[in-house]
């Protein structure tokens, strides 16, 4: 009698294997969402502190400008107008953070992409003097999106970011 595997208990070995492999794969792209989420909440809180800095030291906020993915009033680092903000804050923290999954040409407070969307008041919005707020739009991968304003902004709407995470320092 010859022994040996059927080919029915050879196709439930592979299904298995295939199963297992599935799950594994699922878990370590959660996995590597979460670290990219922890690199996005350190990079907010070292562009927070450095704009903290450049206020501190010049009375205002760095200004935004130069977007061509979400209009000229934005940075974002969807495209080249990152470096606008780049080249300000670079004397008060070195290294500028990015993204760490900078998705180009899409803003964060779209839907579809992950970036960093800044922007400086250079009039009146949200009741305050010129340089005197700023909004940072980010997007997280897992976990609920989180909207901190820090201050009040009745005068104008803010928004919609939509599923996209923003903070307003005013």
């Amino acid at each position: 009698m010859r022994r040996g595997f059927t080919i029915v208990e050879l196709l439930i070995v592979i299904v298995v294997i295939g199963i297992l492999a599935a799950i594994t794969l699922v878990a370590f792209n959660s996995v590597q969402a979460g670290a990219r989420d922890s690199d996005r909440k350190a990079a907010v809180a070292a562009l927070i502190r450095g704009l903290e800095l450049y206020y501190g030291e010049n009375g205002r906020y760095p200004t935004s400008s130069g977007s061509t993915t979400i209009n000229a009033s934005w940075s974002t680092t969807a495209d080249a107008s990152w470096a606008h903000l780049e080249n300000q804050l670079r004397p008060y923290m070195g290294s500028v953070p990015n993204e760490p999954r900078s998705t180009p040409g899409v803003a964060a407070m779209n839907a579809g992409g992950y970036n960093f969307d800044y922007y400086a008041n250079a009039s009146n919005y949200c009741g305050a003097a010129n340089g005197q707020m700023f909004i940072l739009v980010y997007k997280l991968e897992k976990g609920s999106q989180v909207n901190n304003l820090v201050g009040d902004c009745t005068v104008n709407t803010l928004g919609p970011y939509t599923g996209s995470n923003y903070r307003v320092v005013k």
